[in-house]
């Protein structure tokens, strides 16, 4: 049964960040949905329109290898008030 989880999104790009309401059924894509969501279009613009956005964990260096796409919350392991960066790979 999927569970409901706040995680705290940084889209590339964006100057903030913003509490964000999943499913730990959500697969990385629907993560990356509801990450735009509130933010595309009001306070942000999307990092490059037409690419693929991925998820990874937020570190330091920004070097954290991205979650598979088809992955769920849960899998990925992600806990309550996780930040993760959603953003474009460099090859796209």
């Amino acid at each position: 049964m999927s569970k409901p989880l706040a995680v705290i999104g940084r889209l590339q790009y964006d100057a903030h960040t913003r509490i964000i309401d999943v499913e730990t059924g959500y697969t990385m894509d629907q993560v990356v949905e509801a990450c735009l969501a509130p933010a595309v279009g009001y306070q942000a613009r999307h990092p490059k329109p037409g690419a693929t956005l991925l998820v990874r964990p937020t570190t330091d260096t920004d070097d954290a290898e991205p979650f598979p796409r088809t992955m769920t919350v849960e899998e990925a392991g992600l806990r309550h008030f996780q930040q993760i960066d959603v953003f474009v790979p460099q090859d796209q």
